[in-house]
């Protein structure tokens, strides 16, 4: 393959073609939500509905996991370069999360337009308070975190091999095990959450997340060269 937009497309095509694994738990998943939805329409369980549009954030998880272990190889095989795969996985995740924000904003509208007077519809552009500020930004802000989710994923099961990767993974259980005992350090990491997902400023969202998936997926970069076929 070239190093150019068409090398870049065929990538993203392979690598759509190799997350059979996803689509199957992710539509599993869906199933579970549909079941769900006619649980509690026929009163199985209580009125409080969890939107089945929301087990799609397993594809954004699932994605990066199987693009960064697998196809790398794969791909590599097939006579590509790196930097292709690089933009290549890039463009599957821009993809990726714009077609599950959008399907969530969707399925949240005509939801709770069919729904709503009989059920309490939980989804997450309304739980983390995007859709406050209506549709089009809470697409946006969804879409940003979700390229978040899939760029830090890529990145951190790309490293999973090296010695480097065990101990950024000794870091973030270190993290959690000492942040959430300790009120002030919980604060801390409450408030990034907050930063990156409920801040009520959409820039600082929006930036935020954007800020933080440039950072990771350009560390990404001198990992992805020094890799190994």
């Amino acid at each position: 393959m070239k190093n150019n937009s068409k090398a870049i497309w065929t990538v993203a095509k392979i690598n759509f073609q190799q997350l059979t694994p996803s689509y199957i738990v992710t539509a599993a998943f869906t199933v579970v939500g549909i079941y769900n939805l006619i649980a509690c329409l026929t009163g199985m369980t209580d009125n409080y509905y969890v939107d089945m549009a929301n087990y799609l954030y397993v594809l954004a998880v699932m994605a990066p996991i199987i693009i960064s272990s697998r196809n790398f190889k794969r791909i590599m095989h097939l006579n590509g370069n790196k930097k292709a795969f690089y933009w290549g996985a890039m463009l599957n995740y821009g993809i990726i999360a714009t077609g599950i924000s959008l399907i969530v904003i969707i399925f949240f509208v005509f939801t709770k337009a069919i729904f709503g007077s009989r059920l309490i519809i939980n989804n997450l552009v309304d739980i983390f308070g995007w859709w406050q500020h209506g549709a089009v930004i809470a697409l946006f802000q969804q879409f940003l975190f979700l390229l978040l989710i899939e760029v830090v994923v890529h990145t951190l099961t790309s490293i999973q091999n090296r010695w480097y990767g065990w101990v950024i993974d000794g870091v973030l259980l270190a993290i959690i095990g000492i942040f959430i005992p300790i009120p002030e350090l919980r604060n801390v990491l409450a408030g990034f959450f907050d930063m990156i997902i409920f801040h009520s400023s959409v820039l600082t969202q929006m930036i935020s997340c954007f800020a933080l998936l440039t950072i990771s997926y350009l560390l990404y970069l001198p990992i992805l060269q020094r890799k190994k076929i």
